[in-house]
């Protein structure tokens, strides 16, 4: 119920993600360069190949060290009808995942806050996060199914520990009753040895009486003339 309840409260908060996206500078592989981004409460280890695979919209993308994108004469028309240059990178802060997105068009040119195609460079940020949200839900969606499985296959393991331990345990009650029976029978033999002990001894008293009787009989006649 706890983790069903978890499930919930985290669709809940994807279905609140909005991206608000901003105006900056990113260091990536020792330059300083200009752009826009935005932050979502996804692991970065979640965002990283959806993100690629909507990059390679606009072009062929080189996939570098620490979560780092270029694209080379991407093709994006909202921005420019000319080739431009694409340099992207993902990294983790204060428990969220920030996605930085730099468009250059050469002589240091970049979309920014101040330049009239930041509202399309927006914009491809926010349809990343929506789709993003959606990947999102399917993997939640996918983690609570493998959550019930793991629970289901638990609980089938218990059952058969169960059904075993019935089984070890009708196995021990047949093994006792017929050590019980076994117990009676050889209870029974030793009362009747016992019983019969008594007559035997009562037999070989009488039999000593009237052996002794025999032997004062024949000393008798031994004194007579």
């Amino acid at each position: 119920m706890k983790k069903l309840c978890l499930v919930f409260i985290l669709l809940i908060s994807i279905q609140s993600i909005r991206a608000q996206v901003f105006s900056g500078t990113q260091e990536i592989e020792r330059a300083t360069k200009e752009g826009v981004y935005t932050t979502v409460s996804i692991e970065d280890k979640y965002i990283k190949q959806s993100w690629q695979n909507e990059l390679a919209k606009y072009g062929s993308v080189e996939v570098g060290r620490n979560n780092v994108f270029r694209i080379t004469g991407a093709r994006i028309s909202s921005i420019s009808p000319d080739p431009v240059m694409v340099v992207s990178k993902i990294t983790a802060e204060r428990g969220r995942s920030k996605i930085f997105l730099s468009i250059g068009f050469g002589d240091e040119v970049y979309v920014n806050g101040s330049h009239p195609k930041y509202l399309a460079a927006e914009k491809i940020l926010n349809d990343f996060v929506e789709v993003l949200k959606r990947h999102e839900e399917v993997r939640i969606e996918e983690k609570n199914v493998e959550d019930i499985k793991t629970r289901q296959l638990k609980s089938v393991t218990t059952s058969d520990k169960l059904t075993r331990a019935i089984e070890n345990n009708k196995k021990e009650k047949d093994r006792l009753l017929l050590k019980i029976e076994e117990n009676r029978v050889e209870l029974e033999r030793l009362q009747m040895e016992v019983e019969q002990n008594k007559k035997d001894q009562l037999l070989m008293n009488e039999g000593l009486i009237n052996q002794q009787k025999k032997v004062e009989e024949a000393k008798l006649k031994l004194k007579k003339p």
